[in-house]
């Protein structure tokens, strides 16, 4: 019988996610991001998809996640770009809260591949 987690990496306790900081992990050797907006926890890729650089550089505003090398700005809830030069959405992934664990989905939302 599957579980609550399965397909699901457990990554931190959530009352250690503070708001707007960015916590890296990474997931089957893929550099993944975690933060917190308000009361709600998000997960994206670490990578951003327009020229490599490490998301976790980068800033946070309201929901949006920018890039710290061209600017490019994300939207954490859904990955669509909201600033340029970026073109191509940033994957983001399910985040859920188990016995105060936070856990991130192994495939990124949409069910395609990283």
């Amino acid at each position: 019988m599957a579980g609550p987690t399965d397909d699901y990496v457990r990554v931190m306790p959530a009352a250690e996610v503070a708001e707007e900081e960015i916590y890296e992990f990474e997931v089957d050797g893929e550099l993944r991001i975690l933060t917190r907006v308000g009361d709600e926890i998000f997960a994206c890729d670490g990578i951003c998809t327009h020229e490599y650089a490490e998301m976790s550089e980068g800033e946070i505003e309201d929901h949006v996640i920018y890039c710290p090398l061209h600017g490019s700005g994300f939207d954490l809830r859904t990955g669509a770009v909201t600033s340029l030069p970026a073109v191509t959405p940033l994957p983001v992934y399910d985040v859920k809260i188990v016995d105060g664990e936070v856990y991130v989905s192994r495939a990124p939302r949409g069910g395609g591949e990283a």
